[in-house]
């Protein structure tokens, strides 16, 4: 019997537009109501897929594999969903799937809302009509998370907070979970926390205090009291340690004073799970939301207190993130090295100053010798391993292809804003032709125009990104020269890095061991003095 995939899907932007029809349960009566009045598919087996909780804009959704993976085996010969946002939200996947994939596997597919049926288009599917409809629902996707924006606005304006952990030294209350409480142990760290910097102890005196103390650190604090498993795991890997980085984000918080802080962080796009900064005057704060842990005063000393310290410390000045950092690791205690500016720039193991109790863990080299030992061995690889002059051609090779998709990008971008011209026109037409009145031809007009504007943003953007791939120097972005035939790496940079080097491990008396991500046969371990006498 041939088989029917009925394929439901809900995210968090609809729980919070709470569309009723939207929900698992209406859209699963929904197609069940429709495959019953008709003739053919009512004799067909019924399978049902649904995901719960996952973004239009993201294919990687479990039950949406399953269904695909049962279609590539030829097991599923029709799929039906309620309107095309449920299947997806990306128009250029969707497209791909409608208009090519489906078809060569035979298999129909159903979108009822919106009237389609692929047995119907024969010869393929009316370019203006999905293409029209699936920018609508990718437009739709920015204005849904516009709307999620403003209910989560709205919810932490109130004085709720939503995130799914309550900051360190607070847990959520078992009444109503949008509201904090003192945690009576955590608290207490806190409180000491301030107290010894405001006595003049530095950061790092301060962990060590911790850690000698035997207290675990925030994150296994909230995943022992949360219960939280699968976190717990992680932690055990590695034996996690209070650290400058913990201490100065609890001195930073100024929720610890009573005081509800959000919209910190933006998406880079929708449908993006990073986030960047905001400035702090983007800020929002509603004060006396929960029971304080410090004081206002308190935390305006250690305020400026920590400005003043900072501007000792650096003088001022800030500098670029060192192209290894992350890639250091200690190989006695198997804990990143931390990277400084202060004095000689150097990486070193700061296990030594956190847990004393640990051993003697001293570990280091400075920015200038590993460089020096990366650059020396990469060259050696490149010369022996690979023909410079391919490594140039591969590099153009590479960026010439991320050109031809930017310009393919902005082809497609500038094709889909002449459909919409069209079919503003169409819809103009159809008003003076009165097929339809004044109202609904000035509604149309508005989201067309929205479309409209939205595009050409994305086509600007477009212009300058592909511009840019245009101009780049491939030797020079990727940090070597050419000299007679041969490729000489000039500098180490994080583009480098980030291509050749997995991780580096430093001993004690300056041995090194460099794992490369070109092959583990390539790994070995080298010490400074017999790189410095190659260079020499």
């Amino acid at each position: 019997m041939e088989q029917i995939a009925m394929y439901l899907r809900l995210s968090k932007e609809d729980d919070f537009v709470a569309d009723e029809s939207n929900s698992i349960t209406n859209q699963r009566k929904f197609i069940r109501s429709f495959i019953k009045k008709d003739k053919e598919l009512k004799k067909m087996n019924v399978i049902e897929f649904a995901d719960d909780g996952y973004s239009g804009k993201n294919m990687e959704r479990p039950d949406l594999q399953n269904m695909l993976e049962l279609i590539k085996r030829q097991q599923i010969s029709c799929v039906i969903i309620k309107d095309f946002s449920r299947f997806s939200r990306d128009h250029i996947v969707q497209g791909k799937y409608i208009e090519q994939i489906f078809p060569f596997m035979g298999v129909r597919f159903i979108s009822i809302n919106d009237n389609y049926d692929s047995q119907d288009h024969i010869g393929g599917i009316g370019e203006i009509d999905i293409s029209f409809k699936a920018l609508l629902y990718d437009f739709y996707s920015e204005d849904l998370s516009e709307k999620v924006k403003a209910s989560l606005k709205s919810i932490r304006s109130n004085g709720n907070y939503i995130a799914v952990y309550a900051p360190y030294g607070y847990v959520k209350s078992a009444e109503d979970k949008h509201q904090l409480v003192v945690d009576d142990v955590a608290s207490k760290v806190v409180k000491r926390i301030f107290k010894e910097y405001k006595s003049g102890a530095s950061m790092y005196k301060i962990a060590r205090n911790l850690n000698d103390d035997r207290i675990v650190p925030p994150g296994v604090y909230i995943a022992e009291t949360e219960g939280n498993e699968k976190m717990l795991a992680r932690y055990k890997k590695r034996k996690p340690l209070w650290n400058v980085l913990a201490i100065g984000r609890i001195l930073d918080n100024e929720q610890y004073t009573g005081t509800l802080v959000y919209n910190r962080y933006k998406s880079k796009e929708v449908g993006a799970r990073s986030c960047v900064a905001l400035p702090e005057e983007e800020w929002r704060k509603i004060e006396n939301c929960h029971q304080a842990i410090i004081s206002k005063k308190e935390f305006q000393k250690v305020k400026e207190l920590r400005e003043l310290n900072y501007q000792k410390f650096t003088d001022g000045k800030r500098h670029a993130r060192h192209c290894l950092v992350g890639k250091m690791r200690c190989g006695d205690c198997g804990h990143t090295l931390v990277h400084t500016y202060s004095g000689r720039p150097k990486y070193y193991c700061i296990k030594k100053f956190l847990d004393q109790s640990s051993g003697d863990c001293r570990n280091s080299i400075l920015d200038a010798d590993i460089e020096e030992v990366v650059l020396t061995m990469l060259q050696q690889h490149a010369d022996v391993l690979v023909d410079s002059r391919e490594i140039v051609d591969l590099q153009r090779k590479k960026n010439e292809e991320r050109l031809r998709i930017a310009e393919k990008h902005l082809e497609d971008m500038e094709h889909s804003l002449v459909l919409l011209q069209q079919d503003l026109r169409a819809s103009y037409e159809a008003y003076k032709m009165e097929v339809t009145d004044k109202d609904t031809y000035l509604e149309q007009k508005k989201i067309y125009e929205q479309m409209m504007e939205k595009m050409q943003e994305n086509i600007e953007k477009q212009k300058v990104a592909v511009r840019q791939i245009s101009d780049m120097d491939v030797p020079e972005a990727a940090g070597f020269e050419m000299l007679d035939g041969s490729m000489k790496l000039t500098k180490l940079n994080k583009e480098m890095a980030e291509v050749f080097v997995d991780e580096i491990v430093v001993y004690d008396e300056g041995r090194i061991e460099i794992k490369w991500k070109f092959g583990d046969k390539s790994n070995r371990l080298v010490n400074i003095e017999d790189v410095e006498g190659m260079i020499r």
